[in-house]
């Protein structure tokens, strides 16, 4: 069943009439000036015109309407004898599921979710059936989040298809699935789906009621109602994860998360997520365990470097020189030797200057784009160095921050990590490790203040049952024990042989 938001209350509710002249009147009052908007009549043997079909015509596949449905129709209607109304009933009824709509504003809805409805003489009720005509996307590999090994399939901007690819990994009897309508012109379709053996029903509670009450005219995008349901608005971190694959999405369901799937949109929203989660890929769980853990202390060291990295030089160069090696701060000196402007300036001009051709290579076609990037970066650094405005200690410093914010696998904790680092930077200028420990300080207290729906957004570090999430993430899947293994799921004999030659039998 389908659940609108609060305000639709105020839609039309008035029931059809039993003449459907006026009903069609009324709708071509509704639909005036919309040219889309198509009527079909159905004529008996006697040529009485007591049936319209009514579509719009961008929506429904006229080819299947004109050529299997109005055609078989009118056969019927032509070859049986008797009344019109159940002569079209049940030849509508073997051509699909009807729905039968008693109100003006259900026909409005129905209209736009690409269904034809068909007016009787005599019913004070209409009968819609889903035809849906418009080309979507086909099936292809994820543009973002791409993966080695592992399933090739994303998501499109077609409900039903994403729900298929779901449902055909996630078989279970206890995956629950619940519509919303949003959007007081759009009239988006949003689903939730969860596991309600594994979900916590507080969250899921808590989780509907705040898309209940979202108010807005037009929904896009699924980032709309990222922005709804946040607790935080205002941080720069992303508190709910998002995918574009179907395995993640099922595996994240698997641990009890809840996924938020909006029509119209290749991303799914997965939640509660927390800070951990964004740092770690789906290809990890489809790599041997020890590879997958050094990839994740990869991605935490590469984490810190994006994130203080030319904050750590700042401060460094500028108020603890005694700190440095000597033969390094020979070097350095030596680089910085000519060069007009502090630290703090040469690092504000090569970050602004690495991140407009980030976005300029973004922009541009993916052709281009790559070449620019690239050549930008070599002429624009080798021009600064040459031309005396940076030194090549900086560029270098900046180059691997640069490359280290590439390894996040979450695009939206990227950015977050990239705005962060301008402030970071001005407190290392301002009071060197002093000042770069009070924002250090400051981030670390703002990740421990967030949470969604009363999930701690560093739940790892903060939950009761901190060695089991652990044990999730960095041991290995298959577990071995001693001498032990039951009669009845005993595996076959050539794996029990080979438990043995180690001296440790399967479980």
């Amino acid at each position: 069943m389908l659940i609108s938001k609060k305000g639709e209350e105020e839609m039309s509710q008035e029931p059809l009439r039993t003449f459907s002249n006026k009903n069609l009147q009324e709708l071509k009052s509704i639909y005036v000036g919309n040219e889309l908007l198509l009527f079909r009549t159905l004529a008996d043997k006697d040529n009485i015109n007591e049936a319209v079909i009514v579509y719009l015509n961008s929506l429904v596949d006229e080819k299947r309407l004109n050529q299997q449905i109005l055609r078989k129709m009118n056969m019927d209607l032509r070859m049986n004898d008797g009344p019109t109304g159940e002569v079209l009933l049940e030849s509508l009824h073997t051509l699909g599921d009807v729905n039968i709509l008693t109100e003006i504003d259900e026909i409005e809805n129905h209209l736009a979710d690409s269904n034809f409805v068909l007016f009787i003489e005599g019913y004070d009720e209409a009968f819609g059936m889903k035809l849906p005509g418009f080309e979507t996307r086909a099936i292809d590999e994820p543009q973002i989040e791409l993966n080695i090994r592992g399933p090739r399939e994303g998501f499109t901007e077609d409900l039903q298809k994403n729900l298929g690819m779901i449902l055909r990994r996630m078989k279970s009897k206890n995956l629950k699935a619940k519509s919303f309508l949003i959007g007081q012109e759009s009239q988006t379709k949003v689903m939730i789906l969860y596991l309600s053996d594994r979900v916590d029903h507080e969250v899921l509670d808590e989780l509907c009621q705040r898309i209940d009450s979202i108010h807005l005219d037009v929904l896009s995008d699924s980032a709309q109602i990222e922005e709804w349901i946040q607790d935080s608005t205002f941080s720069p971190f992303p508190q709910i994860l998002n995918s574009e694959r179907p395995d993640r999405v099922v595996t994240a369901m698997n641990r009890g998360k809840i996924v938020i799937m909006t029509d119209g949109t290749p991303n799914a929203l997965i939640t509660p997520s927390t800070f951990f989660e964004m740092l770690h890929p789906s290809e990890d769980q489809f790599e041997r365990f020890y590879f997958a853990n050094f990839l994740r202390i990869i991605r935490l060291l590469t984490l810190i470097v994006s994130l203080i990295g030319p904050s750590f030089y700042i401060a460094f160069t500028t108020f603890h020189l005694e700190m440095i090696p000597t033969p390094l701060l020979m070097t350095f000196l030596s680089a910085k030797a000519g060069i007009p402007f502090p630290t703090f300036i040469e690092a504000l001009i090569m970050e602004v200057a690495f991140e407009v051709l980030r976005e300029a290579s973004m922009r541009l076609p993916r052709i281009m784009g790559q070449s620019v990037s690239i050549v930008g970066a070599l002429i624009i650094g080798e021009a600064a160095v040459q031309s005396g405005i940076v030194s090549r200690p900086m560029v270098i410093v900046v180059a691997m921050t640069g490359i280290a914010s590439f390894t996040i696998p979450s695009y939206n904790t990227a950015i977050s990590l990239r705005l962060l680092r301008f402030p970071l930077m001005f407190l290392s200028a301002l009071s060197g490790m002093f000042g770069l420990s009070v924002g250090m300080f400051i981030v670390i207290f703002h990740l421990c203040s967030l949470r969604f729906c009363g999930v701690l957004f560093l739940d790892p570090l903060g939950s009761e049952g901190y060695w089991s999430a652990m044990k999730k993430f960095f041991l290995p899947p298959v577990k071995y024990k001693e001498g032990l293994h039951s009669e009845g799921s005993r595996p076959n004999v050539s794996r029990i042989q080979s438990q043995k030659y180690r001296g440790k039998d399967w479980e």
